[in-house]
């Protein structure tokens, strides 16, 4: 448990750090632990400057859950539809190169020795890190509950990689998974339970492909 100096130490640090940009969403989307929830709180009650990026977080959030489709948009998927077959193949070709790419960045990150990636403390005993791309475009984000499951959460402000398939590896354990929207971003899920969490967490491989 954290002492009274340790959380003192914690907000006086807080105060002075602009919150990031994953922050930012993770806190709109209500997916901060107790800690991470608590010290957004206390900055965004002194800094006018995040403040102001909720907030245009935000509104940015509600115009795309309530954005209607409009005959323009219908338009110009119509005329991408209607292109020639080769065509719409490479642009998903592209697509998933691109994502591939990130993936590729987040596994280097991850086959550094585990106990060297960031770790903090959440709630219940959960431990968690997160690895993001330079650009922050795609985030790994691993919980790991005391009952010891491991859970694995992909997040994308992308909304084009939508339906892209997640193939996952680690050990033996093996899943896939879909990206699917959650408000401006396309997330996906993989939990791998206690019984079947390897020893050897540096044995971990991640594939996306496209149905289409």
């Amino acid at each position: 448990m954290m002492g009274t100096e340790d959380i003192e130490q914690l907000l006086e640090r807080a105060r002075f750090k602009h919150l990031s940009e994953s922050t930012l969403v993770s806190y709109n989307d209500n997916q901060l632990d107790e800690v991470g929830q608590a010290l957004a709180d206390a900055h965004l009650r002194l800094c006018l400057i995040c403040e102001r990026r909720l907030t245009f977080l935000k509104e940015e959030s509600e115009a795309l859950e309530s954005y209607k489709i409009t005959d323009e948009d219908k338009a110009s998927i119509k005329k991408l539809v209607g292109q020639p077959q080769p065509k719409l193949e490479e642009y998903i070709s592209a697509e998933l190169e691109r994502l591939n790419s990130y993936v590729q960045e987040v596994l280097a990150a991850w086959r550094l020795p585990y106990r060297k990636l960031a770790m903090r403390g959440g709630p219940e005993g959960n431990e968690s890190w997160e690895i993001q791309s330079k650009d922050k475009v795609f985030t790994v984000r691993t919980v790991s509950n005391k009952r010891e499951d491991l859970t694995v959460q992909f997040s994308s402000t992308e909304l084009r990689w939508e339906g892209f398939q997640i193939h996952f590896k680690l050990g033996s354990f093996h899943k896939d998974v879909a990206l699917s929207r959650k408000g401006n971003r396309v997330t996906a899920k993989v939990v791998i339970p206690k019984q079947e969490r390897p020893k050897k967490m540096r044995d971990i491989s991640i594939k996306v492909t496209s149905d289409s």
